[in-house]
């Protein structure tokens, strides 16, 4: 009887396709976030000029996201990635103290990679607030080294917050900052790990070691002889390309290249390298155009994930609910309502897996300088996407004394007042009252308006974005 039991456990067991000779491994997970980088900015999207040999040799292994979208800016972008729903929704409008804070009530990625058993590390900016309970330390990383209110200016010999005490240290910080994270990989790499590495370069102010930047100097687009250029931006990125390099020889030479998820992205449009290459796209970081919110979005996991392209729109939000599908992460039914991503990997898995067909992505500017303001904003500075169209409209607000509305006004129309670049078209205002259309496949630097033959497409976007800014509403009337 004993026997015939263990024999029926047996076949059970068997039959639920289970090994109960081994158990999976659990993943690792690395996120890079680069700060200012464009799509553009990389030689193998096409970039004439810039040498990123550890970019390209990623870019190439990789399951890569080509219609993939984050926020227009910075501190935005990193609040939806790290709870899966739009930054507004976790309180977070703007880059500036108190309007980048998120609300201590959002539930991180992080605290879910805790709760399941992982080590948890930030290295670099965290961009969400560092007083009170705003700080990473309070946001489910056990390990944190950072900037003292994530400041952009301390590039040599910086003074770091590591595990909240300032620490001084000697070198160039984006050095300092994949040093560190390395130290956490290989402290580490016996046991799950969560490791969220977020450079303070590109972003200006630009500042190098000259052996990066040198190579750069004095070269230009030879179509674009009057394009703005600044040596040491991609002298930046020169750094931030050796640093991944070193990153993936890491992960390959120790080991853990088939039980870790290595993903590499930006977190907004391009900058300082717009001018020379945008790869066709009208837009810039702070812009609803499209050159202002796509991002590189490279997702590694050796003989898991089948490299190539992924034309699926999808974007930051989507990054959370992909994680705890692959990692196994535990989802409430309370943040499950709130989420606004869905999890991309049976697109990782399969690129010609189709995603829900109706689904869409909102960006938004945000950035009104009073936060009483917000109702004044609903239009000015905002898009939606569905599949491969675009909906924008980038319409100032009527008071002539808001801030983020009068530089919106200034560099739409004055090519000398536009920031990044000499082409003040990536900064282009649309049609007062009016939604402009554009199908981005065909026309990404989205001349063609096509949304007076398209009306049905127009409202079905518009109806899903004033349901969206409903959410808003909600959101802004109780805080």
């Amino acid at each position: 009887m004993i026997f015939r039991n263990v024999q029926l456990i047996f076949l059970l067991i068997v039959a639920l396709g289970c090994n109960y000779n081994s158990q999976k491994e659990p993943l690792n997970v690395i996120i890079l976030i680069v700060d200012d980088m464009g799509y553009g900015d990389i030689a193998a999207h096409g970039n004439p000029l810039i040498k990123t040999p550890n970019f390209d040799k990623l870019c190439n292994q990789s399951a890569r996201f080509t219609n993939f979208a984050v926020s227009p800016t910075c501190a935005p972008t990193r609040a939806a990635l790290m709870t899966g729903k739009h930054e507004f929704l976790s309180g977070v409008t703007h880059t500036i103290d108190p309007m980048r804070n998120m609300d201590t009530s959002s539930v991180t990625l992080a605290h879910l990679f805790q709760e399941k058993g992982y080590t948890t590390g930030l290295f670099g900016k965290w961009h969400l607030g560092q007083s009170g309970n705003y700080g990473p330390w309070f946001r489910g990383f056990d390990e944190t080294i950072t900037v003292p209110e994530d400041s952009q200016d301390s590039h040599f010999d910086p003074v770091l917050l590591k595990n909240r005490v300032e620490k001084k240290y000697e070198g160039y910080r984006e050095d300092i900052l994949f040093s560190e994270a390395l130290s956490f990989i290989s402290a580490n790499k016996d046991k799950p790990f969560f490791c969220y590495l977020a450079t303070y370069s590109p972003h200006a102010p630009n500042v190098v070691p000259k052996e990066y930047s040198e190579p750069y100097v004095g070269l230009r687009n030879p179509e674009i002889p009057d394009a703005v250029f600044k040596p040491e931006f991609f002298g930046q990125i020169a750094n931030i390309d050796e640093n991944l390099g070193k990153l993936s020889d890491y992960i390959e030479s120790s080991g853990l290249d088939e039980k870790t998820l290595l993903i590499v992205m930006s977190d907004n449009g391009g900058t300082w390298g717009v001018d020379t290459y945008n790869s066709g796209m009208r837009g810039i970081k702070g812009t609803p155009w499209y050159g202002g919110t796509r991002v590189f979005s490279f997702w590694h996991w050796v003989k898991k994930l089948p490299p190539g392209e992924r034309q699926q729109m999808c974007g930051h939000v989507d990054i959370l609910p992909t994680l705890a599908d692959l990692c196994g992460l535990n989802i409430s039914a309370e943040l499950q309502h709130q989420l606004e991503g869905n999890s991309l990997r049976p697109v990782l898995e399969n690129p010609d897996t189709k995603l829900n067909e109706d689904r869409m992505q909102v960006h938004h500017l945000g950035r009104w300088d009073i936060p009483e303001k917000w109702a004044d904003h609903k239009y000015a500075g905002c898009a939606v996407r569905w599949e491969h169209y675009t909906l924008v409209r980038n319409e100032p607000c009527n008071d002539e004394s808001c801030r983020t509305c009068f530089y919106a006004r200034v560099r739409g129309m004055d090519q000398r007042k536009a920031l990044y670049t000499g082409n003040n078209e990536h900064y282009a205002l649309t049609s007062p009252g009016k939604w402009e259309l554009f199908e981005i496949d065909s026309d990404p630097f989205q001349l063609n308006n096509i949304a007076e033959e398209n009306q049905d497409i127009v409202k079905k976007m518009t109806d899903y974005y004033d349901k969206w800014w409903a959410k808003v509403e909600e959101r802004m009337k109780d805080h």
